[in-house]
């Protein structure tokens, strides 16, 4: 079963946003933690009502969510 995942992105010149991927593979989303510069956390739902929660309470506190 595909997990839902947000990549939580530091970027030292932009600040933090994050990422929203939708329905991905454990691997490909192992693949979008890796980084040239900075840091991504990849935080995973199990469901997609917890993973549009999540979307609602970033852009709640302010966050930048593209």
């Amino acid at each position: 079963m595909k997990k839902y995942y947000i990549k939580e992105r530091h970027n030292p010149q932009l600040g933090v946003y994050y990422v929203l991927y939708g329905q991905l593979t454990k691997k490909d989303a192992k693949n979008k933690e890796k980084s040239l510069y900075g840091q991504n956390i990849i935080i995973s739902y199990d469901t997609i009502e917890d993973y549009n929660k999540a979307i609602l309470t970033f852009k709640e506190e302010g966050h930048r969510v593209q």
